[in-house]
């Protein structure tokens, strides 16, 4: 039997990534309210990430956002399938090759990179896509702990995670995933669709 073998948090990351979220609560806030980064943009940087770390709870939560926000399903898949490219507008090309670029260096993005967004984007669109990305990231990986320490439970560890700090991760993690679960079973049943994650 294989390992698990997505991407996972170790605590002291998870704890600084959570801090840092905290801490920009009002920058959050102010974010998703001034509508400087459209909605249906904003959950198209979540879904290119997501589709680097393979979350299945963010992937089921964003997508059913997506859609609310009007974003079309075709889209939603293509971009789960990191087809950046196919269907989107070429103002929000940028940003979401730098998101996928982002999650694939774990946040490490390369300097010329980060020029090219402040450049096209300016200051305060760029400062709210590195909002979306740090909150993003700590949803997929807390969401891939989560799922470490059930595969865990199954005989298949993840590597690099003990399983102290899996089930401190997990047990901050379920009731949130659980509550996401619920709610976009809820909402993709009402608006008719199956869930396209």
């Amino acid at each position: 039997m294989k390992n698990y073998s997505k991407r996972v948090y170790s605590l002291g990351l998870f704890i600084n990534d959570l801090l840092y979220v905290l801490l920009h609560t009002f920058q959050y806030i102010r974010a998703y309210s001034s509508g400087l980064i459209p909605w249906p943009m904003a959950e198209k940087i979540m879904l290119s990430v997501t589709a680097v770390n393979d979350c299945r709870h963010c992937a089921r939560f964003h997508s059913t956002l997506a859609l609310m926000s009007g974003v079309e399903e075709e889209q939603v898949k293509d971009l789960l399938a990191m087809e950046i490219k196919k269907n989107v507008a070429e103002d929000e090309l940028l940003a979401l090759a730098f998101a996928q670029h982002y999650a694939e260096t774990e946040r490490n993005p390369d300097p010329v990179r980060v020029k090219e967004l402040y450049e096209f984007y300016g200051k305060a669109k760029t400062y709210d896509i590195i909002l979306y990305l740090r909150f993003i990231l700590l949803g997929n990986l807390a969401g891939n702990t989560l799922d470490a320490f059930y595969s865990r439970l199954k005989g298949r560890p993840a590597e690099g995670i003990n399983f102290f700090s899996e089930i401190i991760i997990a047990a901050i993690s379920w009731p949130v995933f659980t509550a996401f679960a619920i709610f976009s079973k809820w909402r993709l049943g009402k608006m008719g669709i199956k869930n396209p994650a």
